[in-house]
């Protein structure tokens, strides 16, 4: 197979849009059934990690939500279901009191003073924190609102894909494929990692962070 960039045009730039939209809706979802199957003990992941993770989907959920730099929330283009808007608000709240922001009580720090049984003597002082996650009903819930979202979503990309379908084959494929850029790895040192850029509505190009000197 020969793959080419689909030539820059409002459709092209709206299909990235949307599907890195999708990509984020993915990442979330796939993060979530880890985290159901680490909490049963299906995988070899240590115990405990699905707490990560499920916080990793719900940054990746709400990633969608917020207005940035290079795209507009995905609720410009597709609407919560009514009946799932109470899970989508929970979803918001944990991220915004616990993920993002230490201030709920699901993430709790005691100060211990830890003392000799027999003589009471001061030992030492610690500061525990106990936390909790998400309950698997709650998650369970989570995972329907996702793939409700990505079945809208889809709904909303599948004709943007036709058309640019249809512009591809309108268009002079053998100068696209002989002269046409591919989407190419920029091999960059470690310590530039420190200074991301913005990403491009239209890409040509993505940075690839390598310990050491790049190759040539």
């Amino acid at each position: 197979m020969e793959f080419v960039l689909v030539p820059d045009c409002a459709d092209t730039r709206l299909f990235i849009e949307l599907s890195s939209h999708a990509a984020d809706l993915t990442e979330a979802r796939e993060a979530l059934t880890l985290a159901l199957s680490a909490s049963a003990g299906n995988t070899g992941l240590p115990g405990g990690v699905e707490r990560s993770l499920i916080a990793n989907a719900v940054m990746a959920y709400c990633r969608t939500f917020f207005a940035s730099k290079v795209r507009t929330p995905v609720t410009s283009f597709v609407q919560v279901p009514e009946e799932l808007v109470a899970t989508h608000d929970l979803v918001a709240r944990f991220r915004n009191r616990t993920i993002a922001h230490s201030q709920s009580d699901l993430s709790v720090t005691y100060p211990i003073g830890i003392l000799d049984a027999k003589t009471l003597n001061v030992l030492d002082v610690s500061a525990p924190t106990v936390c909790n996650t998400m309950p698997t009903e709650q998650v369970n819930s989570f995972i329907t609102l996702i793939d409700e979202m990505r079945r809208r979503l889809d709904d909303v990309i599948e004709p943007i894909r036709d058309r640019l379908k249809a512009m591809l084959t309108d268009a002079d494929r053998a100068a696209l494929v002989e002269r046409g850029p591919r989407p190419n790895a920029d091999l960059l040192q470690a310590q530039a990692f420190a200074h991301p850029a913005t990403r491009s509505p239209y890409p040509r190009s993505h940075p690839l962070y390598l310990s050491g000197s790049p190759h040539p």
